[in-house]
C-alpha cells in the first residue's frame, strides 16, 4: 500500500498557536489581570492651605449601579496637636437621574453614611463623585500637615439591583496642608444655567490670570473681582450640579464639584438626629406619606429641604392605626433651609409608631426624606416617602 507523508509545520506557521497558548497560560494563572467585578472607590488625595476647604471626593472608578448601601469614612488624625479640619460644612450624593438620597452621621473625625438609590443610577457616571463632603481647613494648620483620609472597609456595603453585595476594593487618600488656592463654592450649584448668565466661583488663593474650565462646557467670559472670587460666563445652557469646576493659577490646579446647598433651620433635641445631615434626591412633594417606626432604641425622624426661592408652609398630620386623627403641626420652611426632627418634637406628647401614619403637604413642591435611627447603634438609614 502506498502511503503519503505529511510534511512537518514550519515553527514560522506555530507561532501564532503558540503565543496564543501563552496568553491563555498566563490570564488563567492570573485571573486578577481581569477587571474587578465589584465597586472600587477611591477617595482623592489633595492639597488645600489653611483657611481653605477640602472637598473630599469619593469616586467610583468603574461605573456600577447602586441599589442602597452605606459608607463610613475618617478624615481625623489623633496624633495632631491641632487638628488639620474642622466639623463637615455640608456634602451631596450624586446620581445621573438624581434619585439617590441619604443620611450621614457625623461624627468627630468620622462621616457615617447610609444611602438609596431607587432607580439605581446611583454609581454609574464615572465624570462626578458618588459623595462628597465639605471640609474647612484650620487656618492655623501647619504647612506640610497631613490628615489620612480613610475609606472604612468594615463599614461598606453596596448592594447591586438584585440586593446582593457587591465586592469592594477600597483606595484611601490623604489630606496635605499646603499650596495657596482652594475652591469653596460655586454659585449657582445646582439646576441649569442659562448661557450668558453669570457662574461665581469662590475661594482663596485666584489669581489675575487664573483660567477657570467647566468640564464639557466653553467658557464664554471670564471676570477677576478678587482672590476670592472669578466670575465666568459659557456659551450656551448648562446643568451645572456635579461637573467639574477647575481653577488653574498657572503653578496650581485645583477642583469642585457643585451642589444645591442649603442650611438648617435650627438643630433638634435629640442629640442623633441634630448630629445627621440630610442629603435629598431631586424629588419633590406637594404630599407624601410615612409609617414611623418606635420600639426600643429604634425611633423615625423626618428631614425636609426647601429649595424654592420663598418660604413654604408644612403641614404634618398624625393618624392613628384605624384613621383617626391625633394632632396637627404647621411648619413655615424658609428658602433654601432645610430641617430634621424627631416625631417625638414634632408631635410632644403623642406617639408616632405602632402602626401610625404621618402625612406631609406642602404649598410648595419640597424634598422629603423619612429617617430611622438606632440610638443603641448610632446608626441612621433613609427611608423613601410613600404616596399613600
Amino acid at each position: 500500500m502506498h502511503t503519503q507523508s505529511r510534511p512537518l509545520a514550519s515553527p514560522l506557521r506555530l507561532l501564532p498557536t503558540i503565543l496564543a497558548a501563552i496568553l491563555l497560560f498566563l490570564f488563567s494563572v492570573h485571573p486578577a489581570s481581569a477587571q474587578f467585578v465589584g465597586v472600587s472607590l477611591d477617595l482623592a488625595s489633595q492639597t488645600v492651605p489653611p483657611g481653605g476647604l477640602l472637598q473630599m471626593q469619593i469616586f467610583i472608578t468603574e461605573p456600577k449601579p447602586i441599589l442602597k448601601g452605606g459608607q463610613k469614612t475618617t478624615y481625623s488624625s489623633r496624633a495632631a496637636l491641632v487638628p488639620a479640619l474642622g466639623a463637615v460644612r455640608d456634602g451631596a450624593l450624586f446620581s445621573p437621574a438624581g434619585d439617590v438620597d441619604g443620611v450621614a452621621v457625623l461624627g468627630k473625625g468620622s462621616i457615617q453614611v447610609s444611602f438609596s438609590s431607587p432607580l439605581t443610577s446611583f454609581g454609574t457616571d464615572i465624570d462626578a463623585p458618588v459623595m462628597a463632603f465639605a471640609i474647612p481647613v484650620a487656618p492655623n494648620a501647619t504647612v506640610g500637615q497631613r490628615s489620612p483620609l480613610t475609606l472604612d472597609p468594615n463599614s461598606a456595603q453596596w448592594f447591586d439591583p438584585s440586593g446582593q453585595l457587591y465586592p469592594v476594593e477600597l483606595k484611601s487618600g490623604v489630606l496635605t496642608v499646603g499650596g495657596r488656592t482652594s475652591i469653596s463654592d460655586v454659585v449657582p450649584g445646582s439646576g441649569i444655567v442659562p448661557a450668558g448668565s453669570v457662574i461665581s466661583v469662590r475661594g482663596i488663593g485666584f489669581q489675575p490670570t487664573s483660567k477657570v474650565s467647566v468640564n464639557n462646557a466653553v467658557v464664554a467670559t471670564t471676570t477677576f473681582v478678587s482672590s476670592n472670587e472669578i466670575q465666568i460666563t459659557l456659551t450656551q445652557s448648562f446643568n451645572i450640579e456635579g461637573q467639574r469646576v477647575r481653577v488653574d493659577t498657572g503653578s496650581e490646579r485645583v477642583e469642585y464639584y457643585p451642589y444645591q446647598r442649603t442650611k438648617p433651620v435650627s438643630r433638634s433635641t435629640h442629640a442623633l438626629v441634630a448630629s445627621s445631615l440630610p442629603l435629598f434626591s431631586h424629588t419633590t412633594w406637594t404630599q407624601a406619606f410615612f409609617h414611623p417606626v418606635l420600639q426600643a432604641t429604634t425611633f423615625s425622624a423626618i428631614a425636609l429641604q426647601n429649595v424654592n426661592t420663598s418660604s413654604a408652609t408644612v403641614t404634618l398630620q398624625l393618624f392613628s392605626s384605624v384613621g383617626g386623627l391625633l394632632a396637627t403641626r404647621t411648619i413655615s420652611l424658609p428658602a433654601t433651609k432645610w430641617l430634621t426632627r424627631d416625631y417625638a418634637e414634632a408631635f410632644p406628647g403623642k406617639v408616632a409608631g405602632n402602626g401610625t401614619t404621618v402625612k406631609v403637604t406642602s404649598n410648595l413642591p419640597i424634598q422629603m426624606l423619612g429617617l430611622q435611627g438606632d440610638d443603641a447603634l448610632g446608626t441612621m438609614t433613609p427611608v423613601e416617602p410613600a404616596l399613600q
